[in-house]
């Protein structure tokens, strides 16, 4: 019993910033995307979160696959003059990987079936980014550039 004469409870256990993104990252799993995993990756390949946990799939395999799709989207946007790189999108008759710029720092990557709609993915991502912005701690970062697909400018300053 506490002091008050309830029941005393044990505060919340605090999720590690890993488990944090991952919780994050599992809100991506909506019906119509057929997620098969989601990847949070720094632009030096580290592996920041995944989701589905370890041994239902290969996070270092979907990790290095987002960086060989940066590598070409990359190449093909100075090629072309596309400007600030947004997201690269790839789509195969198996499975279609999406990699959205989350800032400058880092990368989300999602693996999903190949008949989710672009549309139905960047809106799951949309829904998700207040959580990553808070456990990835973003309105501290003075120099973060945010991808303006998925936040409006002002959107990370302290209300």
């Amino acid at each position: 019993m506490g002091p008050d004469g309830n029941k005393a409870t044990a505060p919340p256990a605090t999720l590690s910033r890993e488990a944090a993104l991952s919780a994050a990252l599992k809100k991506l799993s909506w019906p119509d995307l057929d997620l098969r995993w989601a990847t949070l990756v720094d632009y030096d390949g580290f592996l920041l979160a995944s989701y589905p946990p370890e041994g239902q799939f290969d996070p270092t395999q979907a990790a290095a696959a987002t960086a060989h799709l940066l590598i070409a989207g990359e190449r093909a946007r100075k090629e072309i003059e596309l400007g600030k790189w947004r997201f690269t999108l790839m789509v195969g008759s198996e499975m279609q990987h999406l990699a959205v710029a989350i800032n400058r720092e880092c990368v989300l990557a999602i693996g999903m079936g190949p008949m989710a709609p672009l549309g139905t993915a960047m809106n799951a991502v949309r829904e998700i980014v207040p959580d990553l912005a808070r456990d990835l701690d973003l309105a501290s970062r003075k120099y973060t550039e945010t991808n303006t697909i998925l936040w409006r400018p002002g959107d990370l300053r302290p209300k």
